[in-house]
């Protein structure tokens, strides 16, 4: 190659991409992954209804006893199910809020629906109302040190659900709220319901009276088989680390129905690793 193009292409190299630029891309890769991902779901919702359905016609038409079943058992008229009741976006100088909120229906459980509901509501409105005195604070500050309006960077906060498990006996699903500035924050709050029983799931029904030991000797086991990686860092116990869960510790249940328990960004290592998950097995 000639000297002269190699030495563009280190100077290129060596530039460090601008802040602002960074935090728009990472913004619109975040959005564009989050439709990519509604578009899949959508269209494998889509297929499974139709495979439903038809399944459902050839067995009611081909098989009078499974029809008369079918009559016989209204369950099937009402299945608990996650639906989406708020969805709106806010574009303005100061922020960029993007919110989708799911509500629980047909359990058969009036007043848990209700509950967990309201709980959503308010939780998720508080969290963006805060955000959004943050961002008008931060612009208000950036003013004032001689920032010019304009060049000002909107907070993004963006509020989702994901249904981890629909079983005949158990619903779980997580709310998460994002917020991006410089780096993006998560918050995320799990839900689990036990469809028979009417009430919210505790890692102690699922894993028995020695759930905590159980729980916290299955986390150290994988963060040590984690730490294998040079890639992975967990602090120690002496460095804040992984010392245990705690009573309320947040888990969801995988699609196979176990727990797995989450630790929020920085509780067991730096920022870049993330929010940290183990999947936790039930002992005999």
């Amino acid at each position: 190659m000639h000297p002269e193009m190699e030495r563009a292409r280190a100077r290129y190299r060596a530039q460090e991409t601008p802040e602002e630029l960074s935090f728009m891309v990472r913004a619109a890769i975040r959005e564009g992954d989050r439709q990519r991902k509604h578009r899949r779901t959508l269209r494998r919702s889509l297929a499974t209804a139709l495979a439903s359905c038809a399944c459902f016609v050839l067995l009611v038409n081909g098989s009078p006893s499974f029809a008369q079943a079918v009559y016989e058992v209204p369950v099937l008229g009402s299945l608990a199910r996650i639906v989406t009741v708020t969805e709106y976006t806010i574009n303005d100088e100061e922020r960029v809020i993007d919110v989708r909120l799911p509500a629980l229906e047909n359990t058969g459980h009036t007043e848990l629906e209700q509950k967990i509901n309201q709980e959503i509501s308010t939780r998720i409105q508080a969290v963006i109302d805060e955000a959004e005195a943050r961002a008008r604070e931060s612009k208000e500050a950036y003013v004032a040190t001689g920032g010019d309006p304009k060049d000002y960077m909107p907070v993004i906060i963006d509020v989702d659900y994901e249904v981890k498990c629909q079983t005949d006996q158990y619903l779980s699903f997580v709310v998460e709220k994002t917020e991006t500035r410089a780096s993006a924050y998560t918050e995320f709050y799990t839900y689990n319901i036990d469809l028979e029983t009417g009430k919210e799931l505790t890692l102690r029904d699922l894993l028995g009276p020695n759930w905590m030991e159980t729980v916290n000797t299955q986390v150290a086991q994988q963060i040590e088989e984690r730490s294998q990686d040079p890639d992975n860092i967990y602090w120690t116990a002496e460095q804040g680390g992984f010392q245990g869960i705690e009573e309320d510790q947040p888990f969801y249940l995988n699609e196979d129905g176990r727990p797995v328990v989450v630790f929020e960004k920085y509780e067991l290592g730096p920022g870049s690793m993330g929010n940290q998950e183990f999947v936790i097995q039930a002992g005999d």
